[in-house]
C-alpha cells in the first residue's frame, strides 16, 4: 500500500474520532469506532506490530476492585479520555511520520524527475496484447510515442529488419525507466531474461508490471519485489499513473499549458 494511501485511511479515522459525542465504552458509536481503527492498524501495520499491541492494551474504562456503595462514575470516565486521548494523538503522530516518508519519497524522486526522459517496456511477444493496453495508458497521461521504447509494435523504437538486440543496448541509460512486464511467458522467455540483465545493469530506474496469475512469489532475478505491482489493481494503477506524471514533469507542463490558454482567451 502506497503512503498516500495510508495516510488517506488514517485521516479518516480522525474524521470518523469527531462525531463520537459519548465518552463511554459502551456506547456503539466509540465501539464502532474503536473495531474500524483496529481493523485499519492491522491492515497498514500487521496483525502482530507495535501499533496494534499498544491500541489492545489501553483501557477505555476503570477496572478495579468493585465495592458496593463506590461511584466509580468519574473513574471510567477518566480512564476513557485518556485512553481515546491517547488513540487520537498516536493517529496524529503516524500521519506526521508518513508524511515525512512521502516528503523524502518525493524528493528523491525529484532528484530523478529531470533526468528521464523515455520508458523501455520488457516483455515478451506472447504478452502483445497487455502491452498495448499499457502503451494505451501511457498516452493517456500524456507522454507520446517519441518517449516509449517497445520492440512488438511499429513506431516505438524499432525498425523493420533492425537488429533488436543491439538497438536496445544503444537505447539503454539512466536516463530511461524500465517497466518489466513479468508474466509465465516473461520468464519462460530467454530472450526477455537476457533484456532483464542488460536493462538492470545499464539503468538506474524500474518499476515490475506483474500480470496475473503470475505472483510476486514467482519472481526471480535481480528485481525486487518492493516495487512492483498487479497491473488489474487500480489502486496501484492510480500510483503508477501519479509516479510517471512526476517523472516526467506532466503535471507542470499541463499547468503551463492551461495557462496559455486563458491567456490566448
Amino acid at each position: 500500500m502506497d503512503i498516500e494511501r495510508k495516510i488517506e485511511l488514517l485521516n479518516r479515522l480522525l474524521e470518523k474520532s469527531k462525531e463520537i459525542r459519548i465518552e463511554n465504552a459502551n456506547d456503539s458509536e466509540f465501539k464502532s469506532w474503536k473495531n474500524l481503527v483496529e481493523r485499519t492498524f492491522v491492515k497498514l501495520f500487521g496483525e502482530n506490530s507495535v501499533e496494534v499491541k499498544q491500541l489492545n492494551n489501553l483501557k477505555f474504562s476503570y477496572i478495579g476492585m468493585q465495592i458496593s456503595g463506590i461511584d466509580y462514575r468519574q473513574s471510567h470516565l477518566d480512564n476513557f479520555q485518556r485512553s481515546f486521548k491517547t488513540v487520537v494523538k498516536s493517529i496524529e503522530n503516524y500521519i506526521e511520520e508518513l508524511n515525512d516518508d512521502f516528503k523524502a519519497e518525493d524528493t528523491n524522486l525529484s532528484k530523478t524527475e529531470s533526468k528521464i526522459n523515455k520508458i523501455f517496456i520488457s516483455h515478451s511477444s506472447l504478452d502483445k496484447n497487455i502491452v498495448e493496453e499499457l502503451i494505451d495508458i501511457l498516452e493517456t497521461i500524456g507522454l507520446n510515442s517519441t518517449q516509449i521504447f517497445c520492440s512488438s509494435f511499429e513506431g516505438y523504437g524499432i525498425n523493420f529488419g533492425e537488429d533488436f538486440l543491439a538497438r536496445i543496448k544503444e537505447e539503454l541509460n539512466n536516463e530511461v525507466l524500465v517497466l518489466f512486464l513479468l508474466s509465465n511467458n516473461f520468464y519462460s522467455s530467454p530472450v526477455s531474461l537476457c533484456e532483464m540483465g542488460a536493462t538492470w545493469v545499464k539503468t538506474s530506474q524500474h518499476i515490475p508490471i506483474l500480470i496475473p496469475p503470475f505472483d510476486f512469489k514467482d519472481i526471480k532475478g535481480v528485481i525486487p519485489l518492493t516495487q512492483g505491482f498487479k497491473i488489474n489493481n487500480p489502486q496501484s494503477l492510480s500510483h503508477f499513473k501519479v509516479r510517471l506524471k512526476k517523472f516526467f514533469l506532466l503535471e507542470q507542463f499541463q499547468i503551463v499549458q492551461l495557462g496559455k490558454e486563458k491567456e490566448i482567451e
